[in-house]
């Protein structure tokens, strides 16, 4: 439909040209908010929390729900799946033709994303040859990838969080400066809890904002 409508538009001149081109813009609109109030309802675990973020992966087709009536807000994001969505962001293909990374326990359909972004340094692996496709993300392991996937920066190194190792500092003062995740306390980031894929979500939302608007509000505490 608004192919159609696009093609009149360029055989119209004027005033008339003017309206169409209104209404095409209305016709659009209407089409993308059908499009993802449609998502919103085909999951029933997903509240106004991660309504947006959910939203916005699925319909940039980054993510899929875990069955076709819950996206798994509350579960555990897997490594593999958070490779694979990243992948999608960064613009990398199933087609795509990229370096063999080693690991040996990625399944054959998921292989390209691993690959893809330990090729650029995105991902690294639990241990050589093994990179814990099945193991849950923990939020250290998040900053890294988040991080480094957006290219986020922190022009103070320095975080006050007790749990953070030297290894991912540098990271999560990256995302915390960049409003993209925030600390469970003042002294307290969770470096090592389990990322939930809501959670995921609105990290994934936050750098694509950074992207087209600059540093985005604060939203919530994540």
């Amino acid at each position: 439909m608004i192919l159609f409508g696009m093609v009149i538009l360029c055989k119209m001149e004027g005033e008339n040209m003017k309206k169409l081109t209104i209404i095409a813009l209305i016709l659009f609109v209407s089409v993308i908010s059908t499009m993802t109030n449609h998502v919103s309802a085909a999951f029933s675990d997903v509240g106004d929390r991660y309504k947006e973020s959910v939203e916005h992966l699925v319909f940039n087709n980054y993510a899929q729900g875990l069955t076709e009536t819950k996206f798994g807000t509350e579960s555990s994001i897997k490594r593999i799946d958070a490779a694979v969505m990243v992948a999608r962001v960064m613009g990398f293909t199933e087609d795509g033709n990229y370096p063999d990374a080693g690991f040996t326990d990625v399944s054959q359909d998921r292989v390209w994303a691993v690959n893809a972004l330990a090729n650029v340094n995105v991902i690294s692996g639990k241990e050589i040859g093994r990179y814990g496709s099945g193991d849950p993300m923990t939020r250290s392991e998040m900053a890294k990838v988040i991080a480094s996937a957006y290219s986020l920066k922190a022009t103070n190194q320095s975080v006050p969080f007790t749990d953070v190792s030297s290894r991912f500092s540098t990271y999560v003062a990256a995302l915390v400066e960049n409003n993209v995740a925030f600390g469970k306390t003042n002294t307290q980031f969770g470096a090592n809890d389990f990322v939930t894929r809501g959670e995921f979500s609105l990290f994934v939302l936050r750098g694509d904002r950074l992207n087209v608007e600059g540093p985005p509000e604060v939203i919530s505490v994540e």
